[in-house]
């Protein structure tokens, strides 16, 4: 599995001839023709660093099917397949499942949007803006480092509950946390965190 990092939250992932890409911004707009041929584009929720609707329909009319919950397929104008808690994809190989799990408060102690975190091949989760889920284990995790109500404590203890052996920290770009200040602080607890900066690959 080959992960490659772009902007805040997005994620390529790649496995065998698999491509899927994870919450594309408006930001990713100029990276469009970048990304070539992919299978499916999933979005975890409808919060602008992870949603637009107009990149989204790009995405579609090129050929990638798209999948998201329904509260964010409210604001999607094409056709779209709305995935559901627990519901199993399979996608050129590639084994998914959803899983909802709470978005993280907001700035004003609001509850955030529904949020969908997808789990891949039963080894990679991506949970969108969630920081906590009982009863899943896996091996790598894309991990929040900061947000609303998302600090570095509750990043790790996000990692710990999940029992994760590898860490990659997203969502941090907006609020310009340096994810190295992050991975240093792993070092000294054992986590292994590998930062990714935009375009950089890691293959697990």
């Amino acid at each position: 599995m080959t992960i490659t990092r772009y902007f805040q939250s997005c994620l390529l992932v790649e496995e065998g001839s698999a491509r899927i890409l994870i919450d594309p911004s408006g930001q990713e707009t100029d990276r469009f023709d970048e990304f070539g041929k992919l299978d499916a584009v999933l979005y975890t929720h409808e919060h602008g660093d992870h949603f637009e609707a107009a990149l989204a329909q790009k995405f579609a009319e090129k050929g990638a099917k798209v999948y998201l919950n329904a509260s964010t397929a409210k604001k999607l104008q094409t056709e779209a397949s709305v995935v559901e808690d627990g519901q199993q994809l399979e996608i050129n190989g590639l084994k998914i499942r959803a899983i909802e799990l709470p978005h993280c408060l907001m700035w004003d102690g609001s509850a955030g949007p529904q949020n969908t975190g997808y789990l891949i091949n039963e080894r990679f989760f991506h949970p969108g803006d969630g920081k906590e889920l009982a009863g899943l284990s896996v091996e790598i995790l894309a991990c929040p480092i900061t947000g609303p109500d998302v600090s570095l404590k509750d990043a790790f203890s996000f990692i710990k509950q999940l029992s994760a052996k590898k860490a990659i920290p997203i969502h941090y770009d907006f609020i310009g946390t340096k994810p190295e200040v992050f991975a240093g602080l792993a070092d000294t607890t054992g986590y292994d965190v590998h930062v990714l900066h935009i375009g950089e690959k890691l293959e697990l």
